[in-house]
């Protein structure tokens, strides 16, 4: 379908316009339009814009992009030309799950991973839900690490390293359920971009990787309902135009998807029974989220849009049936709104600028009771909450200097409010201890970018740029400039070369717990004492395809890390009531990192699946950590290993999946001793031990490994309509791998003959045991379109 309006008059010969989807009105990010010949080609932006230069003699114009039919047409131009083209979806296997479409080798930058959305759901995961962290994290050089872990690591980064952005504002935490499943709804995704090399310059502030996510526009055409339901939880999509007034007709668009988890419930009976007094402890869960986003074109040159998130977990346990109970909470959760408006400056610049708002809050509490008659009393309590608040402003041209060259340049504005700790506690603390703890610090950082992106004839692609950020943050100003390269030779025989070099600066922390226990994760800023850290990355890769169906590829790289902080042996927010969270970390870190990536993609075909391998080395190194010698990371993986794959029957459009994933165990630091000071005539025998660490990370949890499957099939419903259901098996062999450590020490009296007693005293003695998450759990999911 092609809706043509009237030259303009212009001296140019350019047609430039909008791809979009001819069922939903989505634009199309990606597509490809030019000349049959591949001689003169772009690509559609972020918002389905492309515009392309062209001969005014009669020319022939293919417009092609993954999962619809392609679009031929003859063109023959006498001045600037608009045409907004919407593409047909075609039927897609959903066998074909892969990380790049053939002949896409020499046209990706080195370390880019795009994963189209549709293709996502034939990977099992937990629940019978899409995962876009979980799929990524089977692909080479990604992981998320072991259960309970709330973050990806990318190239043996840490999770505070990665940039996510979910329609241009930050997301600081991925992690629903403890890592198990993440944040992102992927019936509210219309793209992912993961950059783990060759950085574009438009992108900043974070080491490791940039994952860019664009939540879907909504469908400009008709309303649309989904529900899916599972064992534990269920989602809703509701989408459709905002208007049905002929002059909004596919100009106005509207999206919501919601879910929640109903574990509660299932939980219940327990719950009871514990506050009977029948049970010696229960824990409840309840987890919940909402996208929403709204789109109009307010002319053929002009576009809102606006979009929120919002999502919270909830956690509590109790434990203590007698005479004392024990209550553990955890909560944390992300908001994000986005307000954006693209305009058409001229058919070759195009203008976005974008407003955002990003919050994430982190607490933990503890409180104890004592039984007083029938009544339970609150003997001591303590609560401690993290956050941070981001306020973005982002103004960035897009010039179309010519069909293989571009160039991107703007400037971007953000306010920071940190709050790493606020105490509430019933524990007899001075006031101006209290204060000194929960100060908040304010941060303001500003940057300019500019990368030009140009190709020569269909073997060479180079993008070059560079950035200019700085920081203000009590009273000192830090600047950095960072100078990004990433280049693409097309050799023959289907043969890629490729290559990147990237500077990169971090101008905030997340503070993560070196030793046995829970995770406790404070998001921290760069002070006028705590410098920003730093990162230089090396990139080299070679990519092959195999007939037309198999992809080979093998990346290296080095990157070196600098300034980077941590807790000091031992030290976590959690406990350290008198002193600050700049007391309790270890600065000027450095860190080393080296690493193979190896990729081999079947994509096509009724089988189709992957194999993912790195090899890799993560070492740092602090002056007062381990008398400044190297140490292995607490992200170190020394091998992954995945392996995923899928059958789909071409016929009665059922499916099998399976996945494994192997990696390495994580370092941890453990205690190699307890011990206790008995002061002459202070001997306390109920007092507890201390606890002696020795080397940093000195001890590598086991190996973490499991294997999901699941099958899913279609269901035709009594009114007509189409369903999916999904049968799965998470940790089919009831691996238990360890989510954390527990320490536990026990006392028992000692009797010395030599020595007059005042009273009896005691020894100890300690043991280590791990903690799985998730055992064998089968699930269930039923999807359905209203």
């Amino acid at each position: 379908m092609l809706l043509v309006s009237l030259p303009v008059a212009a001296q140019r010969l350019t047609v430039n316009g909008y791809i979009s989807d001819s069922i939903t009105g989505e634009a199309l990010i990606g597509a490809t339009i030019g000349r049959p010949d591949g001689k003169i080609t772009t690509s559609s932006n972020t918002f389905g814009y492309y515009t392309l230069s062209l001969p005014s003699e009669k020319t022939s114009v293919r417009v092609s992009c993954v999962g619809y039919k392609s679009c031929d047409f003859s063109l023959t131009l006498s001045g600037d030309t608009t045409i907004n083209i919407a593409l047909k979806p075609e039927s897609i296997e959903l066998a074909e799950v892969v990380i790049k479409e053939k002949n896409t080798l020499g046209n990706s930058s080195a370390g880019f991973v795009s994963i189209p959305i549709s293709r996502l759901k034939a990977v099992p995961i937990l629940f019978g839900e899409a995962d876009i962290i979980k799929s990524l994290a089977l692909t080479p050089g990604i992981t998320t690490g072991n259960e309970g872990t709330t973050g990806l690591l990318v190239r043996g980064g840490t999770p505070d390293q990665n940039l996510i952005l979910l329609d241009d504002a930050t997301v600081y935490n991925t992690a629903h359920l403890f890592g198990l499943v993440s944040v992102f709804n992927s019936d509210a995704i219309k793209n992912v971009d993961l950059y783990k090399a060759g950085f574009p310059a438009r992108y900043g502030g974070r080491l490791s990787s940039v994952f860019d996510i664009a939540m879907k526009e909504g469908n400009r055409k008709t309303q649309n309902k989904e529900l899916t339901v599972g064992l534990v939880s269920s989602r809703l999509l509701w989408e459709g135009p905002l208007s049905n007034q002929a002059k909004y007709a596919g100009k106005t668009s509207f999206l919501v998807a919601a879910r929640s988890s109903y574990l509660t419930a299932f939980l219940l009976p327990k719950y009871l029974l514990f506050k009977a007094g029948k049970a010696k402890n229960y824990f409840n869960y309840w987890l919940y989220d909402v996208n929403a986003k709204i789109n109009f074109q307010v002319s053929p040159r002009s576009q809102f849009f606006a979009s929120i998130y919002h999502g919270n977990d909830f956690y509590s346990a109790q434990e203590g049936i007698v005479i004392d109970r024990n209550k553990v909470g955890l909560s944390w959760g992300n908001t994000t709104v986005t307000v954006r408006y693209n305009h058409i400056l001229r058919p070759r610049l195009f203008l976005k600028s974008i407003g955002s708002f990003s919050r994430y809050r982190y607490g933990i509490s503890a409180a104890n009771f004592k039984k007083q008659g029938k009544k339970w009393e609150e003997s001591n309590s303590l609560e401690s909450l993290s956050s941070v608040n981001d306020w973005t402003h982002k103004t960035a041209f897009e010039w179309f200097l010519g069909s293989a060259q571009t160039l991107r340049f703007g400037v971007q504005t953000s306010l920071y409010t940190y709050r790493p700790v606020v105490f509430k506690t019933t524990f007899d603390l001075p006031d101006d201890s209290l204060s000194s703890l929960n100060t908040s610090i304010y941060t303001q950082e500003f940057s300019a970018f500019a990368e030009y992106e140009f190709t020569l004839g269909s073997w060479f692609k180079a993008n070059a740029g560079g950035r200019l950020i700085g920081m203000n943050v009590q009273g000192r100003t830090y600047k950095n400039i960072e100078p990004r390269i990433s280049a693409n030779i097309l050799l023959p025989g289907n043969l890629s070369l490729k290559g990147a070099y990237t500077q990169m600066n971090q101008y905030t922390h997340l503070l993560t717990n070196n030793s046995v226990g829970l995770p406790n994760d404070v998001w921290v800023p760069v002070t006028k004492t705590i410098l920003p850290a730093s990162s230089e990355q090396y990139t080299l890769g070679i990519s092959k395809t195999f007939g037309a169906d198999i992809e080979l590829s093998v990346d290296v790289y080095c990157k070196t890390l600098l300034n980077l902080i941590d807790y000091a042996s031992g030290a976590s927010f959690f406990g350290s009531f008198d002193k600050s969270w700049q007391s309790l970390i270890e600065q000027n870190g450095e860190g080393r990192i080296r690493g193979l990536e190896l990729f081999v993609n079947k994509t096509k075909g009724a089988f189709t699946g992957w194999v993912g391998y790195t090899l890799s080395k993560n070492e740092r190194r602090f002056d007062r950590i381990d008398n400044g010698d190297w140490y292995a990371s607490n992200f170190d993986r020394r091998h992954i290993l995945s392996l995923v794959g899928n059958y789909t029957h071409p016929i009665f459009n059922y499916s099998f999946s399976a996945s494994w994933v192997y990696q390495s165990g994580a370092p941890v630091s453990m205690p190699i001793a307890i011990y206790k000071k008995f002061d002459e005539g202070q001997i306390s025998p109920d007092d507890s031990p201390s606890v002696l660490y020795g080397k940093r990370n000195n001890v590598r949890l086991p190996a973490y490994h499991k294997l999901d499957v699941s099958y899913s099939f279609d269901v035709h419903t009594s009114k007509h309509k189409t369903a999916r259901m999904t049968f799965g098996v998470y940790n089919v062999y009831n691996r238990v791998n360890p989510y954390y450590l527990t320490l536990q020490i026990k006392s028992f009296p000692v009797l010395d003959p030599f020595t007059p007693l005042v009273g009896p005293y005691k020894g100890f003695t300690s043991s280590v045991n791990k903690v799985g998450v998730l055992p064998l759990l089968p699930y269930i999911s039923y999807s359905i379109k209203l």
